[in-house]
């Protein structure tokens, strides 16, 4: 089993080495295979976690939940990030919303509260750390979710108000499962975060 995470853990570094260089060159052959790395990041993620801890479980995928349904009320009501809207790149929606958009908010928490905790003990400081980092590569999203057709804002771009949406979400959620999400492995959540943060940069300077 360790040399099966160990590997897993590879190959999804050469995914996204080969997705980012794809998105590149051929974006609209590779867009339709995001949902489907995104699936692969969470099951790789899951595997180095104490999967085998019902509450650890329950505290990942209570986040997806809610997660999705903020998202819900966001696009229905722009009350919450502001009015946008969804495209087609992450793959079937249900209520106007991607079901992938799930595990992406539960993907990007737990791995801000993996890295935050390995540096702070505080817990608020974790807190507020693991919420900055969640809102910084959703910065990073933005400058290229357009282009990617993952969703667009009615303003072009996204206001403060998204940003303030994803502290006070990403805070509220990170207090809520901290004591559950503190276990997260480090090296796992560094490396997803970093892996997406090079994917999106690169798309971001060179398209």
């Amino acid at each position: 089993m360790i040399l099966l995470k160990k590997y897993l853990l590879y190959f999804l570094i050469l995914v996204y080495i080969s997705g980012t260089i794809g998105f590149v060159a051929y974006p609209a052959f590779f867009s339709p295979f995001t949902p489907y790395t995104l699936l692969l990041t969470c099951l790789v993620f899951l595997l180095h976690q104490p999967y085998n801890n019902p509450k650890f479980i329950r505290a990942f995928f209570l986040l997806a939940l809610a997660g999705y349904l903020f998202e819900i009320i966001g696009v229905k009501t722009g009350l919450v990030f502001g009015h946008y809207a969804y495209g087609n790149a992450l793959g079937i929606k249900v209520l106007n919303v991607p079901l992938i958009i799930s595990l992406n908010w539960a993907l990007l928490i737990s791995c801000g509260i993996g890295v935050a905790y390995h540096f702070f003990k505080n817990k608020y400081v974790v807190l507020i750390v693991a919420s900055t980092l969640v809102v910084l590569i959703d910065v990073l999203i933005e400058q290229v979710a357009f282009k990617m057709n993952f969703w667009k804002f009615d303003e072009g771009i996204a206001g403060i108000q998204n940003y303030v949406g994803w502290f006070l979400i990403s805070f509220f959620l990170c207090l809520a499962s901290y004591k559950e999400l503190i276990k997260v492995t480090y090296s796992s959540a560094s490396i997803i975060l970093i892996l997406q943060v090079i994917f999106f940069g690169i798309i971001f300077f060179f398209t």
